[in-house]
């Protein structure tokens, strides 16, 4: 089922249960099957639709800024790893 698009699921259904309603006799449990692969198609698009919306807005990373901070040897102030030197004192850090 995971693999198979909504719109497969719910082609496929209509078609068999349209065609056998169509026939008639001995068929019959085949419009049921049909109708079974439309409720499947349509329980796709609501877990496409509603569920998914919310898994892929939990899932994304909130963006925050990540650097690494040291300190220096003179002051102890907090410097960026890619300063050379230092912003309080102006002590060289490389």
């Amino acid at each position: 089922m995971a693999g198979i698009a909504w719109w497969v699921w719910l082609s496929i259904g209509l078609f068999i249960s349209i065609s056998s309603a169509y026939v008639g006799g001995k068929l019959k449990i085949f419009a049921w099957i049909g109708i079974l692969f439309v409720i499947i198609g349509i329980a796709k698009i609501i877990y496409l639709f509603v569920f998914r919306e919310r898994e892929t807005a939990a899932a994304k990373p909130v963006p925050i800024q990540q650097t690494q901070h040291f300190y220096c040897p003179r002051c102890r102030f907090a410097v960026h790893a890619y300063d050379f030197f230092c912003r309080k004192c102006g002590a060289r850090l490389r």
